[in-house]
């Protein structure tokens, strides 16, 4: 890692004279700092700042602005209560465009750099979730959710949700509804909204989303390099609950008929036209089916034709990329707990690494591709903008290391262990503020979802390790096979094995940090979310060391959840469809196994969660009263897979850090105990 980044990211984390310990209101308090979008020429960055609202029903936020070349950043809006999002420069760098919640909907607004106010740019009934500029700065290209029957007719689409107001559901098809919502009569499309006044154009009609719906975004939208055509990324199967198989198309930003460019049978999405426009780059996945495969970086002529794979010499699968010079493309990739910047050169086909340690993210370039800004965080500091230039990080705002100068911060390190196949396992061992080496302490053990997700050296504003360690416990973050970050193998390790090696491997690093002396053995607890309740779940039918658990969003009975979530071609990949065989389900079914659940359980649940329902909760909290099991159930009526309001994540971190800690106190250490379990 360069010595200027080293310096620069110290200081992120580097902790005032007087400390205090970290609790939720802390964490609430931090602002939020995203979105950043970089000037044409460089000079300007434009981010977002959130902060929660003085009832905590939901977070409002501000648009800022900051010179590249550092000084302080300059707050842009300021009406209360809208919540922004999507700022982006106009080609011309002269005025910002956003999205904002400040006239009662989500519209796109303009506000021009030289000062005046901001002024409203779409009326739209269906309102704006993202946007773009048109190339010559006339129009802008927003995405919207439509009636499909009305496309960009606002009159129609207005007259339909009249219609569909306070009438029952009707669903013909899968996949109407998706995480928290309901789907079964809006579509997602790109609408060209002229800024002089004229009708907005549907680009994208029919029936489909673009970009699909929470599975694909702005990242996967794209303007040709001669500014003629939009290139967008859609679902191309009939049954989109089934399928990962998107393919990338161009269209005339006149409208007409689509041409589709790629045409592989996974996954093809964020197209990206070189400075020329005489090549273009995507991200690709081979396998149909399996969401998580590896997104490989391809290249070809401006229509897709002739691609290569300029990352098939390695084990990196591709997330953010963009164009740094007509043969060069820089893209982000996990590796080994942390999203680093690689180069890929186009000529020879060889892939090196730019950055290593800063997590940026949320990248987004000049106009030349010669500098670049993103946020970069970690589990110490929270997101800050930064610049990346000539293999150099410079940060350029410093919003979260002012709310947590007076914070004790913990110390981490990574943590190994060999699994049963004598395999290296990953993760984090996380230990409190002031914490001796070899002073075991009672500590939790938190599994990430996924569960082909990571823990990473990253900042999180839900379960983040930093409020238990403020406790006085030792957290352990287990990234065992499955996770993300490690090499294709190792993720690809969990299918058709959920409860198996994977469990095998958190017990593994867990018994490390035992041995380090990291942690009491006997003064354990555990909790986990989505797929980390799912193995809460599972852990408490197969082992008995943990002195509490808590379950959120976890699944209960396998068979059950396939028939009652909605992205079907997730359970398929991982367990098959269980009218042909039952085996996997059947075999990795916690509820096969409640007999032996005896260790106290809190399960919590988003009311809304529909990739995880409801169901699943309430049969766990059954199985454990009806058992005589020491329980409770914690459900938040207005939240999804994920608890996000402000007030509703201080009453389940309360809820959970009080169940915890209640659980811990009640322990015997190891040493007083005739066995270590």
């Amino acid at each position: 890692m360069p010595a200027s980044l080293l310096a620069a990211l110290a200081l992120l984390a580097a902790p005032a004279p007087a400390q205090k310990a970290f609790g939720i209101d802390d964490l609430l308090a931090v602002p939020r700092v995203a979105a950043p979008a970089l000037s044409p020429d460089g000079k300007l960055v434009a981010f977002t700042v959130a902060r929660p609202a003085a009832d905590g029903s939901k977070l409002d936020s501000a648009l800022w602005i900051v010179s590249s070349a550092g000084g302080e950043p300059r707050r842009l809006t300021s009406a209360p209560g809208e919540q922004v999002s999507s700022p982006r420069f106009s080609p011309d760098g002269r005025r910002i465009a956003f999205v904002s919640t400040r006239s009662g909907s989500s519209q796109a607004w303009l506000i021009p750099l030289e000062g005046g106010e901001a002024l409203q740019a779409t009326q739209l009934a269906s309102e704006v979730n993202e946007l773009l500029w048109a190339p010559d700065g006339q129009s802008l290209l927003v995405t919207s959710d439509v009636d499909p029957t009305c496309g960009a007719d606002l009159a129609c689409g207005a007259a339909r949700g009249q219609e569909a107001n306070g009438q029952p559901r009707l669903a013909t098809r899968l996949l109407f509804r998706h995480w928290s919502g309901w789907r079964e009569r809006l579509r997602t499309h790109v609408l060209a909204v002229p800024l002089a006044g004229a009708r907005p154009l549907d680009l994208t009609p029919g029936d489909h989303d673009v970009p699909p719906f929470q599975r694909g975004d702005a990242g996967d939208l794209a303007v040709s390099g001669d500014g003629r055509s939009f290139l967008f990324t859609r679902i191309v199967d009939a049954v989109e609950a089934i399928s990962t198989n998107a393919d990338v198309f161009a269209v005339t930003l006149g409208g007409g008929a689509a041409r589709r460019l790629t045409g592989g049978p996974g996954w093809d999405g964020t197209p990206r036209p070189s400075p020329s426009g005489k090549l273009l780059a995507w991200r690709s996945q081979a396998r149909p089916g399996y969401e998580s495969d590896k997104f490989r970086l391809l290249v070809g002529g401006p229509a897709g034709e002739d691609a290569r794979d300029l990352t098939a010499s390695t084990d990196l699968s591709v997330g953010e990329l963009y164009w740094s010079s007509e043969q060069r493309i820089v893209f982000t990739a996990e590796e080994g707990g942390s999203s680093n910047l690689y180069e890929a050169d186009v000529r020879a086909g060889q892939v090196r690494r730019l950055l290593a340690g800063a997590n940026l993210h949320a990248i987004s370039p000049s106009r030349d591709g010669r500098v670049a800004v993103g946020l970069v965080d970690g589990f110490l500091r929270p997101p800050e903008v930064a610049l990346f230039q000539d293999g150099r990080v410079r940060v350029l705002t410093r919003f979260g290391e002012a709310a947590m100068a007076q914070i004790a911060r913990p110390s981490f390190r990574a943590l190994e262990a060999k699994g049963k196949d004598g395999a290296t396992v990953h993760g984090f061992v996380v230990t409190p503020p002031g914490h001796r080496p070899g002073e075991r302490g009672p500590a939790v053990v938190l599994v990430h979802g996924g569960p082909q997700g990571a823990w990473h050296d990253a900042w999180s504003f839900r379960w983040n390790p930093l409020l238990y360690a403020a406790r006085g416990w030792t957290v352990i973050l287990p990234n065992p096979r499955g996770s993300s970050g490690f090499g294709q193998a190792y993720q690809d390790a969990v299918r058709m094995n959920w409860g198996g090696t994977p469990f095998d491997d958190i017990m593994a690093l867990t018994d490390a940090a035992v041995a380090a002396g990291d942690a009491d053995g006997g003064r354990l607890c555990a909790a986990g979310a989505s797929y980390g309740g799912y193995m809460v779940n599972w852990m408490n039918g197969h082992t008995d060391r943990f002195r509490c658990l808590v379950s959120h969003a976890g699944d209960f009975d396998l068979e059950a959840a396939y028939y009652d979530t909605e992205e079907l071609w997730f359970p398929e990949w991982e367990l098959g469809r269980p009218w042909e065989d039952r085996t996997q389900y059947e075999r990795w079914s916690p509820h096969r196994f409640v007999k032996a659940w005896r260790t106290p359980t809190l399960v919590t649940h988003g009311e809304l969660d529909y990739r995880v329902t409801i169901a699943q909760a309430l049969s766990t909290y059954t199985a454990l009263q009806r058992l005589g099991v020491e329980s409770k159930l914690l459900v938040f009526p207005d939240e999804g897979h994920w608890i996000l309001k402000p007030k509703n994540s201080k009453v389940f971190h309360d809820v959970v850090l009080s169940w915890i800690g209640e659980h811990l106190a009640r322990a015997t250490s190891a040493a007083n105990r005739p066995e270590d379990p």
